[in-house]
């Protein structure tokens, strides 16, 4: 395997703006996603992460691969899998939730076109519950 996993590594580097994006797969996403999560409070975390993949994106001349809907979306999956279970380390924790690693897991929780919408990269965009069953959605004061 020629993806590198020092996770901690990772994390450090992407908190510090230093993670170059050649090798940074999906896979790697959610292991410093682990990481961090995992030594920080959740909030504070998330703002690290976040901030760090955004500058990740732009660095690599591609702002517009951040998204900001699908950030939330899998630092909440992470958090929420991590309070829910006892992994012994960044590896277990992706083994155990190889559903994470899956195209199209967050299709479960939005619609594709939620998450392609320019809306969506900008910020966290909720879905309602009753999502896609046609009602309208409730009016805004």
């Amino acid at each position: 395997m020629s993806e590198r996993t020092d996770y901690a590594v990772m994390a450090a580097e992407l908190a510090a703006g230093t993670l170059q994006p050649q090798g940074f797969s999906h896979r790697a996403h959610l292991g410093v996603a682990y990481e961090i999560l995992s030594r920080q409070e959740v909030f504070e975390g998330m703002a690290i992460y976040a901030r760090g993949l955004r500058r990740l994106t732009e660095a690599a001349g591609v702002p517009e691969k951040f998204n900001a809907t699908v950030t939330l979306a899998f630092l909440s999956l992470t958090a929420e899998r991590m309070a829910g279970g006892d992994y012994a380390d960044t590896e277990a924790f992706l083994d155990g939730n190889a559903d994470l690693l899956q195209p199209g897991v967050l299709h479960r929780y939005f619609p594709a076109d939620t998450l392609a919408s320019d809306l969506a990269r900008r910020v966290p965009v909720l879905v309602p519950q009753n999502a896609g069953s046609g009602d309208a959605a409730p009016a805004r004061s």
